[in-house]
């Protein structure tokens, strides 16, 4: 199950937190090597994760961290507009209350078979658009390497390139603005096989499918298993 934290809960739930931000070194720091990052005691925290960010952590019966996203006001600071905004072609950096940018998504590095990293990418991505659609969130902006649009493009989702890609020292960076729709949630859900909402029940309202949208054979209403 996906639980919904802000950076408000980090003095609630520090261990979390800081099981979060090791794997965060892990993955971007020792793996990808990340030269910009500045970590601390091997802690990937950056000045993002502020009382305003939002995460999307999925947890396991014993509350070990599968997977995990970021996701910040696009009114506020945030990654793209402060960092990559020539990233973001004539129109500029898209801005407004109803679009946050997606940063830091990640399955742990303790998943290794690729079926089950495969899998929580799709539970990752389901709740994403989960908790979009049920706090009237419309577009997720994001700097991704190129080659998450086939990923991307994979699940039906609606991509937006706002530039052209452009090298940074660790890749090929490109930014995007994704639609959040009902579509995408059914799409999503059907390709990596994740059966029926993800997020949290407590507290947080499940978006209503549509039951034209619904796939045959499948509950929607099911638990994530």
């Amino acid at each position: 199950m996906i639980e919904v934290f802000t950076g408000h809960d980090e003095v609630q739930y520090p261990g979390l937190f800081r099981r979060m931000y090791r794997q965060r070194y892990e993955i971007y720091v020792k793996r990808r090597k990340w030269k910009g990052l500045k970590p601390v005691d091997d802690m990937e925290k950056d000045q993002y994760d502020t009382a305003d960010a939002v995460y999307l952590i999925a947890l396991d019966e014993d509350d070990e961290i599968l997977a995990a996203l970021r996701l910040l006001p696009s009114e506020g600071p945030h990654i793209f507009g402060d960092l990559f905004p020539h990233l973001a072609g004539p129109a500029g950096v898209p801005t407004g209350e109803e679009i946050y940018e997606l940063t830091r998504f990640y399955v742990a590095p303790s998943a290794t078979s690729k079926e089950t990293r495969d899998w929580l990418i799709g539970v990752l991505c389901s709740g994403l658009i989960e908790y979009c659609l049920g706090r009237g969130i419309t577009r997720i902006s994001s700097v991704i390497d190129t080659f998450l649009l086939k990923l991307m493009l994979s699940m039906d989702w609606k991509v937006k390139p706002l530039g052209l890609p452009q090298r940074y020292p660790e890749g090929v960076a490109v930014a995007v603005l994704v639609e959040m729709q009902p579509e995408m949630l059914v799409s999503t859900r059907r390709s990596k096989n994740v059966r029926g909402p993800v997020l949290s029940r407590m507290g947080f309202p499940i978006p209503r499918i549509p039951r034209t949208l619904t796939t045959p054979g499948r509950d929607p209403g099911s638990r994530l298993h």
